[in-house]
């Protein structure tokens, strides 16, 4: 028996402002900064060297 949404742990209600804005942020996300742009790198840098089995650069 299916439960209705209303009970669900997966819903979650925004108010109409918010409703919006994440809608917007959906649809144009902003460019990466550059200090995402350098978390990403060291990231796979670290992925990189745990693959390779060369140690951490840390």
């Amino acid at each position: 028996m299916a439960t209705p949404d209303i009970e669900s742990p997966d819903r979650t209600d925004l108010k109409q402002i918010d409703h919006e804005r994440f809608f917007e942020a959906i649809d144009s996300p902003p460019l990466p900064t550059e200090a995402l742009r350098s978390a990403f790198h060291r990231a796979k840098t670290r992925s990189f060297q745990r693959n390779a089995g060369l140690g951490s650069a840390d």
